[in-house]
This record gives structure tokens, sequence and C-alpha cells, in this order.
């Protein structure tokens, strides 16, 4: 993404702000006394592309400004995920790397997996798509082609 990593940054510390990712929405439920954000905690709604809805919680566990920051999620999804922020072109760009190991929570999803999970991974990609380009237009950065590897477990 072409865009500096401090930019993006700023979206991190304040997730209960990200408005322009279609059919998903955020709000703080928890806030801690920790100024860098570590324990606070979040309700993440979002519309799937098999057209219902899914609520996962996010809790900050770690964060190292501008690199890194891990959540712990909750909900029909759960696991941990981290994200790496990465400068590139002398800091013009930055590469978003996120890491999710998540397991299905939730007993609908775990009975259906071994036929649905090829839509899943692609109902989870298209979602992903959605919020790099959200992510895109808000900072008025041009976005290089997402690219996901989307690993389910039961």
């Amino acid at each position: 993404m072409e865009t500096p990593r401090a930019k993006l940054w700023e979206l991190v510390d304040h997730f209960e702000d990200i408005d322009f990712w279609q059919g998903v929405t955020f709000a703080k439920v928890k806030q801690t006394d920790d100024a860098q954000g570590i324990g606070d905690e979040y309700e993440c709604t979002f519309r799937t592309k098999m057209l219902f809805k899914l609520k996962i919680f996010l809790k900050v566990v770690d964060k190292s400004k501008p690199t890194t920051f891990k959540l712990r999620v909750e909900g029909p999804l759960a696991g941990e995920g981290t994200c790496y922020l990465e400068e590139l072109d002398d800091g013009r760009a930055t590469l978003i790397r996120c890491i999710w190991e998540v397991r299905l929570d939730h007993s609908m999803l775990r009975v259906t997996n071994p036929v649905m999970r090829p839509v899943y991974v692609w109902s989870h990609n298209k979602v992903m798509d959605e919020g790099v380009a959200g992510v895109g237009r808000h900072l008025q950065a041009h976005v290089s082609e997402a690219s996901h590897t989307t690993k389910i477990y039961r």
C-alpha cells in the first residue's frame, strides 16, 4: 500500500473509528488504562458473503508501535492474529502481513466445515479484499493486489 506506516498505525490505534469497511463494524466495548491500548476490547460484526452476520470479539494483547500488533479473537472464530507493518520504498509504502490462527468455535460452522470449507475461504477473502480496498480509499492510497492464505481449522 502506497502510504506511510504511521497513517496505517492510526487505524490500529482507533479500530472503533473504522467506518469505511463495507459490511464490517467495530465498537470498543472495554477501554483499559494502558496508554498503548493493550487489553482494550472491541466487538466486530461483519456480513459474510454467504449473507449471514458473524460477531466476534477482539482483545488487544500486544502492540509494538509502529511494527506489530496482536489480537485475541473470541466468538464463532477463536484464536489469535498478529499483524506486521513493514516500511518499503524509503517509507512511502507499507507491506501489511497478518497471520491469523483461528479455529471454528461454533457448532454449525464446525459441522458444515468439511463440505463448506472452500466457500468459507472464498467468503473470508472477499471480506478481507473489501477491507483492504476501504483502507486504500480512506487513506487515498494506491493498493497493490491483495493476496491471502487462509486456513480454516476445525
